[in-house]
């Protein structure tokens, strides 16, 4: 297999600690991609319909306040 996409074991525990609002996973639980800060609702529409277009599932958390 030429250049294999490296798997992400990060937890969403961790994902979610490190300031991300969202991340994708294919169906194997693997970590596939991840979203900083959605903009509006659109951004979030937009992301869960690219996604699981693809097969993947979607966390999205709520954003964090800001200090």
């Amino acid at each position: 297999m030429k250049d294999p996409m490296p798997i992400n074991l990060m937890t969403s525990e961790e994902v979610r600690a490190t300031g991300w609002q969202a991340e994708s996973r294919d169906a194997d639980g693997h970590l596939i991609g991840l979203y900083s800060q959605f903009d509006d609702d659109e951004g979030i529409v937009w992301f869960v319909r690219e996604t699981t277009s693809r097969g993947e599932t979607v966390t999205i958390w709520p954003p964090k306040a800001k200090p």
